[in-house]
């Protein structure tokens, strides 16, 4: 998980420029659309490992970027086989959340 510090921002604004700077993937809106509903970037089809999930708080310039293996623990007690998946998985979800947050700063510190 990465928690990073903005100027408080237009949550639209950073759909419609996430949406630019990952053309190959798909930006997937929360339910609802309200300011604090989740995003994510996510490589097409279903798939975990492919899969970053951004919360904001535009107001206060916060925004947490989360992936699977975040929540490893709970996938080893509840789908030990799923959680094997993602734990050899881990390098490709880390260069992805690594290159979202990169984006992230670019699109946020102008």
């Amino acid at each position: 998980m990465t928690e990073l510090q903005f100027k408080p921002f237009d949550k639209k604004m950073l759909i419609e420029q996430l949406q630019v700077q990952f053309p190959n993937y798909k930006i997937q809106k929360g339910f609802g659309g309200n300011a604090i509903s989740p995003l994510q970037v996510r490589t097409s089809g279903f798939t975990i490992t492919g899969n970053v999930a951004i919360k904001t708080k535009p107001q206060k310039g916060i925004v947490k970027t989360q992936i699977p293996l975040d929540m490893g623990l709970l996938y080893w007690i509840f789908f030990p086989p799923l959680a094997l998946y993602i734990t050899l998985k881990r390098k490709k979800q880390k260069a992805m959340e690594e290159e979202v947050v990169e984006k992230l700063k670019k699109i946020l510190n102008p």
